[in-house]
């Protein structure tokens, strides 16, 4: 199963009616903060993960999704449904990086019921899963892909409570030493190698970009389109202009790539415009700020300033 569309009532911050559809590949959404990348995000992967049905405020039905006001309400009641509920998973990474903290958190997390807490709940138990006994070909060249990267693999010890990386040296670096960057690609290494990113999930990673080294950026789209080849539909929310274009350049003919422009409208609302092809979006903030950038630095070397005025 994978999402098609996803209708919204007067949910948080889209106002009034709201509808967009999506490809069953990679789905790129940028766009403005405050537009609703995050909450569209959250929203599905709630929905995908509490299985809820048309009595309630956020409804599954032929692969579309309805979120509206009492969603986020009904999901908490919902949270405990079993896995034999559920027709697909989804798997969240969050914009930060939790693992860090994950020594004791669980159990801050159980006494502490918010909807905040329950998605990185879901995080920390998916990131604890053990490695499947045998490892598919998929598995074995993304596995390659990021321990190449990272210099090892990403471990938990179950009797100390704690995230490391284990060199392929045989050093153990604590999770709080290693690299920003390398923790999200070790994250998605687990969800890789436990097998709980399938043909039967959707994967939603809010800006991926964040603290990844520009020079990794096209391994890191080669490794989201082998999983997207591999029948795992993914959801992307990012700010970041070579992440989106490398998308672009980099996808094959045979892995569905659609770009999603949220833009806030006059009437408070928001709007989302599709493309396949990223420089076809119309309203493009993002493209916006990179060409500022690129006449700024020919301005520079010219010795103009912005305003046109010699310097």
């Amino acid at each position: 199963m994978v999402i098609t569309h996803v209708i919204t009532d007067d949910f948080r911050m889209f106002k009034g009616g709201f509808k967009t559809k999506f490809c069953p590949g990679v789905n790129v959404l940028i766009g403005d903060n405050g537009t609703g990348k995050t909450t569209l995000l959250k929203g599905m992967y709630t929905n995908v993960n509490v299985g809820l049905n048309d009595s309630g405020g956020t409804v599954v039905s032929e692969n579309v999704f309805k979120l509206s006001p009492s969603a986020a309400y009904i999901a908490r009641e919902h949270r405990k449904l079993s896995a034999e509920s559920q027709d697909i998973q989804g798997i969240y990474i969050p914009e930060k990086d939790i693992l860090e903290h994950a020594k004791g958190l669980l159990t801050f997390i159980s006494q502490k019921q918010t909807g905040f807490s329950e998605i990185y709940e879901a995080v920390l138990i998916a990131a604890q899963d053990i490695p499947t006994k045998i490892q598919s070909e998929m598995q074995k060249s993304i596995g390659d892909k990021i321990a190449n990267i990272i210099g090892g693999t990403i471990e938990w010890d179950k009797g100390d409570g704690s995230f490391y990386t284990l060199k392929t040296d045989g050093n153990r670096i604590p999770f709080a030493d290693e690299a920003s960057g390398y923790k999200k690609l070790g994250f998605l290494g687990l969800l890789v190698s436990s097998g709980q990113l399938n043909p039967d999930s959707i994967l939603f990673w809010d800006e991926p970009e964040n603290s990844l080294n520009p020079s990794l950026m096209p391994t890191l789209i080669d490794i989201l389109l082998e999983l997207a080849q591999s029948g795992i539909q993914i959801f992307i929310a990012t700010h970041d202009y070579n992440l989106a274009r490398y998308f672009d350049v980099r996808k094959d003919k045979d892995i569905p790539v659609l770009f999603h422009n949220l833009t806030k409208t006059k009437d408070g609302g928001i709007a989302c415009h599709s493309s396949p092809e990223y420089i076809k979006l119309p309203d493009n903030h993002l493209e916006k700020a990179g060409e500022d950038l690129y006449e700024a630095v020919i301005a520079d070397a010219m010795g103009v300033q912005m305003d046109g005025k010699n310097s």
